[in-house]
């Protein structure tokens, strides 16, 4: 317990008192007596009164508070929390709240003033912005009660602790469960070439379109209805994907807010998301730090599997060992499966890139998935004022030279290559993904 401002403020006026009644008694005002007698006085009731208001305030109200918030949280989605106050003493409760909540959560709308009759309750909403993935931590509830003559204020806690998980931004993909595929695909920036009744499993009979091939036509059926019936096909089902998330120090880089470990996974969950609607299972392998295995299912509870995995996992300063990771996968999965490799690479990784791919080619479908450096494209596109800038140019055209030179290596080995910028790998992945799927490749 503490003095309140109001007390501070009356100790103050009392010093004040004391400094005037001092001067009257050195100089021998006329009224000396009277203002002795008012100092004096005041000095008793202010003790009296505080001592007395004291007494009372050193019990805990009873308060009872209680606090909801949503034990999953999205990084950098703004949420709120709810925090409810009852009044279950027989005394007016005037009162300060505040909440304390981990670093890694911005606070936005607290403290908050309350003042609650008996049997009265209050319910006090703040924000909070997730700016960190991980366990965050919710403190035990803060209430500064003031006293009944507000004299002093006293620290009352309220509340168990509790934790919630920040999990990468998955509020898109539950937004986008009832949402017609197409606009969906579109909603995201994927671009899909157009079809009709192409694929491998045959789906359903319908009438006959404008456009439709003549081996679409069931004869046998055209001749029972008397008109023209087609088979309609669709993307072969029961297939397996797996990504191999690459947890190394080059996944560190930052492209503006956010690193580009963030986009891989933002790109991860959301080609889960579609490949898991698309009826074919999902796993994943991450490498270089914190390795973690998740066999592939299917279904949609998958994708909340996956967000458990991997809502702590964070970029290491290890270095990636392509060529370790596609023996671990070798080992573990047999199945024939579309591989992809979410990365940053350099052209360093070239030798090693290529004995990984030409192994996992031997029995899987290889999507190697490069991140690339903002930073060299936008040395590229600056004007070029002074020699510095002239040589800064000439490296990172040296650069993207080799950059390219390896990618078509891979190519012409028969591994499929997407290279973009973090930004944008979520759409170049679901738009690789339908392609592959389309076409009947895997």
């Amino acid at each position: 317990m503490r003095p309140s401002r109001t007390l501070l403020l009356l100790l103050l006026l009392w010093v004040a008192l004391g400094l005037i009644t001092a001067l009257s008694n050195i100089f021998g005002w006329q009224y000396a007596i009277q203002i002795n007698l008012a100092f004096w006085s005041y000095c008793v009731v202010l003790g009296l009164v505080a001592l007395f208001d004291y007494f009372i305030a050193r019990h805990a109200p009873n308060l009872k508070v209680t606090r909801t918030v949503d034990p999953h949280l999205a990084l950098g989605v703004r949420q709120r929390v709810l925090v409810k106050v009852s009044n279950e003493s027989a005394n007016r409760q005037l009162l300060w709240l505040t909440d304390s909540p981990s670093a890694q959560l911005q606070m936005r709308g607290l403290p908050v003033k309350a003042q609650l009759a008996p049997g009265e309750h209050f319910v006090a909403r703040y924000h909070i912005i997730p700016l960190q993935r991980g366990l965050a931590e919710f403190g035990k509830v803060c209430c500064r009660i003031m006293s009944p003559f507000k004299l002093w204020e006293k620290n009352t806690f309220y509340c168990e602790p509790e934790q919630a998980r920040i999990y990468p931004n998955y509020k898109p993909l539950f937004q986008s469960s009832f949402i017609n595929s197409d606009l969906l695909y579109s909603d995201w920036g994927v671009r899909l070439s157009q079809r009709r009744g192409d694929g491998t499993d045959f789906r359903q009979l319908r009438d006959y379109r404008t456009g439709d091939s003549l081996r679409q036509i069931d004869w046998k059926a055209t001749s029972r209805f008397n008109r023209p019936i087609s088979r309609e096909y669709q993307e072969e089902r029961d297939q397996q994907v797996i990504f191999l998330l690459d947890c190394g120090r080059r996944m560190r880089a930052r492209d503006g807010d956010i690193s580009h470990f963030d986009h891989a996974l933002n790109a991860l969950l959301l080609s889960a998301f579609v490949a898991l609607r698309q009826g074919d299972s999902v796993g994943l392998l991450s490498f270089a730090g914190q390795p973690r295995w998740v066999p592939p299912v299917k279904g949609r509870l998958q994708i909340s599997h996956l967000l458990d995995q991997i809502y702590d996992l964070d970029s290491s300063l290890a270095t990636s060992d392509y060529l370790e990771v596609a023996q671990q996968l070798m080992t573990r999965q047999s199945k024939r499966s579309l591989i992809i490799l979410i990365s940053s690479i350099e052209p360093e990784d070239r030798d090693d890139l290529s004995k990984a791919a030409k192994m996992l080619s031997r029995h899987h479908l290889v999507l190697v998935a490069s991140m690339r450096q903002q930073a060299i494209t936008d040395t590229q596109q600056a004007e070029i004022v002074s020699i510095e800038d002239a040589l800064k140019f000439c490296g990172a055209s040296q650069q993207m030279n080799k950059q390219a030179a390896m990618l078509a290596n891979l190519r012409s080995e028969n591994v499929i290559v997407t290279d973009t910028k973090p930004s944008h790998m979520h759409s170049a992945l679901i738009s690789e993904y339908m392609a592959l799927k389309r076409g009947g490749a895997f």
